[in-house]
């Protein structure tokens, strides 16, 4: 896996000569997700990680090494899996007598659907660049959704019209993060399957409304609409694109 971007920031702490440290004045021993970055494109799509670690009494330097992990697809059940980045791997050091180390790594054009996070292992190193401690913290993920369209029936009505026929009006959603190309929408009634319905271009958050002719249901009856019936988009979600409702007539 490559990423397209890779920036390392680097902070730290000192107290000024004479000054007295306070509890509340300590860098804190932290491992988190500094931004989270998500987007239809790969380009808008990043993650920066930041340790911080405070030194301990004796402390000469400090040192950090970052690792990307990846758990990927849209499960959470997956596990996460160690990702090889250049520039990663490698201990960044402090200089000497801080008080406090703080510092920053940042990785863009990440892939999605995905989660990202990072394991951070700190290392505190005394006068003679012995290590005093050292210990592994994990951040929290940045989730990266999946950016295709994602097509959901918004709303269902009906008209009685002449000759045992109802005009169906439907909304369908795109809840995606992406365009949805112009698909089709059939009713199922009574085993009866309707003439297609075109609907679309739908832009990501926007709703497409049409209606068709169909048999009319009856009342407590149940009506099967199917979107998407040729499977033309490329969808996030396909599970939903059946979907059972009540006969909107009274």
């Amino acid at each position: 896996m490559r990423f397209k971007v890779l920036i390392a920031v680097v902070g730290v702490v000192a107290l000024a000569s004479g000054a007295t440290a306070h509890a509340s004045d300590r860098v804190p021993l932290s491992a988190k997700v500094a931004s989270c970055l998500t987007g239809a494109d790969p380009d808008a799509r990043a993650a920066a990680f930041t340790g911080s670690m405070p030194a301990l009494s004796g402390t000469r330097r400090m040192q950090m090494r970052f690792q990307l992990q990846q758990r990927p697809g849209s499960s959470t059940r997956t596990r996460y899996k160690r990702v090889s980045v250049p520039g990663w791997s490698g201990w960044v050091t402090s200089d000497p007598g801080r008080e406090g180390f703080v510092f920053t790594k940042r990785v863009e054009a990440l892939t999605a659907p995905a989660a990202y996070r990072a394991t951070v292992t700190f290392r505190w190193l005394d006068a003679r660049g012995h290590a005093q401690k050292t210990l592994t913290r994990t951040t929290p993920a940045c989730e990266e959704p999946d950016p295709r369209a994602d097509l959901v029936l918004a709303s269902l009505s009906a008209t009685a019209i002449a000759g045992g026929q109802a005009a169906y009006a439907i909304s369908v959603e795109n809840d995606g993060l992406t365009e949805a190309d112009p698909f089709a929408v059939t009713l199922t009634i009574d085993g009866r399957v309707s003439n297609p319905l075109t609907l679309g271009p739908v832009a990501p958050g926007a709703q497409a409304t049409g209606s068709l002719a169909a048999p009319r249901c009856a009342p407590g009856s149940t009506i099967t609409v199917t979107l998407d019936v040729a499977g033309t988009v490329d969808e996030s979600v396909e599970s939903d694109d059946v979907v059972q409702r009540a006969c909107p007539l009274a």
